[in-house]
């Protein structure tokens, strides 16, 4: 009976694993790295780097995900494929856009100035 309940606890712990696991593959996600302009800004007595925040909108013009100013590392967000826009603050506090295509399954760096 015990051997039983092992090999089903097995199973349901190995479904539940691959249906996560493979959840980006199915969907066929891209990683992007989105590098938007920075300034070093003092902050809780170091220097650190500020990224600018951004916004990313499809080609029916639906926001699809936006990030807030981020410290240290530039925000990394996955999409699916498709032609999106790109809303970001400029160093000049100038709203800028930018096209970005995402095709499936890639790691893209986009650097926007």
């Amino acid at each position: 009976m015990n051997k039983i309940l092992l090999v089903l606890l097995a199973f349901i712990i190995l479904f539940q694993f691959n249906s996560i696991a493979s959840n980006g593959e199915k969907n066929s996600y891209s990683i992007i790295e989105v590098v938007t302009p920075a300034k070093v800004v003092y902050d809780d007595g170091i220097y650190r780097i500020q990224f600018s925040s951004f916004c990313v909108v499809d080609e029916m013009g639906n926001k699809i995900i936006s990030s807030g100013e981020v410290f240290d590392y530039a925000a990394v967000i996955k999409l699916i494929r498709g032609n999106y826009t790109v809303y970001y603050m400029n160093l000049k506090n100038e709203i800028v856009q930018s096209n970005l295509r995402v095709d499936e399954k890639k790691f893209l760096r986009i650097k926007l100035d």
